[in-house]
């Protein structure tokens, strides 16, 4: 009877939790790989386009007329100065005094479109560096190597021109 009793109970836990199925549990299946989101990696942002000279100063610095003409072309005037001759060139609208017969005092005017900074000295053909003054009227630079000095001046936007001074004061 003791038995019967157990049984009875066990059966009464039994039905009160569910029960329990007579049918096999169901085998369980693995579920499918799912394959990892994609990671998008950001687009790189293009590099800057390399900016060009106007006028690449240390190729003209300190050649002669001859040579001059050979990487700008013919001037398209030239008259003789106090200290020289000053040849005019169409590219960069730029004006070239030669003393002692070599590119010296050099004046680029076509910088309109360059802003007023450091940054115009690689449309000059310089690597860009700190100026040894900069301020609302000028921004110049005396530590280029082979020049003894380079000058911008502000327009009302950018840059009105730029002086070189190569070898003479």
């Amino acid at each position: 009877m003791r038995k019967l009793v157990a049984t009875a109970c066990a059966s009464l836990f039994v039905a009160a939790c569910g029960g329990q199925s007579t049918a096999p549990a169901p085998v369980a299946t693995p579920a499918p790989a799912t394959t990892p989101p994609t990671q998008s990696t950001p687009a790189q942002a293009p590099a800057p386009a390399p900016v060009s000279a106007i006028v690449d100063v240390p190729e003209i610095a300190g050649k002669s007329q001859k040579d001059v003409a050979a990487l700008l072309g013919d001037p398209t005037s030239c008259e003789t100065v106090k200290k020289g001759e000053k040849c005019f060139f169409k590219p960069g609208e730029t004006e070239i005094v030669f003393i002692s017969g070599k590119a010296d005092w050099i004046t680029v005017e076509a910088l309109d479109s360059a802003p007023y900074s450091e940054d115009v000295l690689p449309m000059l053909g310089l690597e860009k560096t700190t100026a040894v003054l900069s301020n609302g009227n000028t921004i110049r630079w005396e530590t280029i190597p082979g020049l003894l000095e380079v000058s911008v001046f502000p327009a009302q936007s950018g840059v009105d021109y730029a002086y070189i001074k190569t070898s003479t004061p």
